[in-house]
């Protein structure tokens, strides 16, 4: 993945349907530089990928409502290939869950509570 030039803003998609853990997300984002661009359903950020040129970075929530996370990830990777793809949940699923996210497309996943230190590093890492 090519990094941004120096100086420009790291765009994000935030697809999250969780109020308060969207605004944690955020805060954290932003203080590290991020410019956060959320989607409340799925269906919402599939159709900001047709409006933002590049993203840096997503984060995607496995449960949101319209289009699931799993089809968030895989028309983000299509129409953004080297976007970094973070797939975040609450839903205990072990290896299966992040064999499912990984297949669609994401990077990585993780697993909710996120810690603020693996969620950036989940960000900034070398594709997989």
């Amino acid at each position: 993945m090519t990094a941004p030039a120096e100086g420009a803003p790291r765009t994000l998609l935030l697809a999250d349907d969780d109020d308060d853990v969207a605004a944690a997300f955020t805060r954290v984002l932003e203080r590290s530089g991020f410019v956060v661009h959320r989607a409340r359903t799925g269906t919402e950020a599939i159709g900001m990928l047709a409006t933002t040129s590049h993203f840096y970075a997503a984060i995607v929530d496995l449960v949101l409502p319209g289009a699931g996370g799993l089809a968030v990830v895989a028309e983000i990777r299509r129409a953004h290939p080297r976007c970094r793809i973070v797939a975040v949940t609450g839903v205990s699923g072990g290896s299966t869950l992040d064999n499912a996210f990984r297949s669609a497309g994401a990077d990585c996943c993780l697993t909710k509570p996120v810690e603020r230190a693996d969620l950036l590093a989940a960000l900034d890492a070398k594709p997989a």
